[in-house]
């Protein structure tokens, strides 16, 4: 199984960083515009990469949690 990023975006950004991901080959899974919240597949990128992306403010690893 992949891992998933949750990736925060400025305001006004979700779109162009949404492109650009999947420009990139990421698969896009949600975009969640009342948070300004990505969540995509890992894909090809790095947390490294994504965060270069113009727009992207963190990128954080999807952890499941269980109770």
């Amino acid at each position: 199984m992949k891992k998933k990023w949750l990736i925060s975006v400025s305001q006004g950004s979700l779109e162009s960083v949404a492109k650009e991901l999947r420009k990139q080959d990421v698969q896009v899974l949600e975009v969640l515009d009342m948070i300004n919240v990505i969540i995509a597949e890992q894909g090809n990128l790095s947390r490294h990469q994504i965060k270069s992306i113009i727009g992207v403010e963190n990128v954080e690893e999807e952890n499941n949690v269980s109770i």
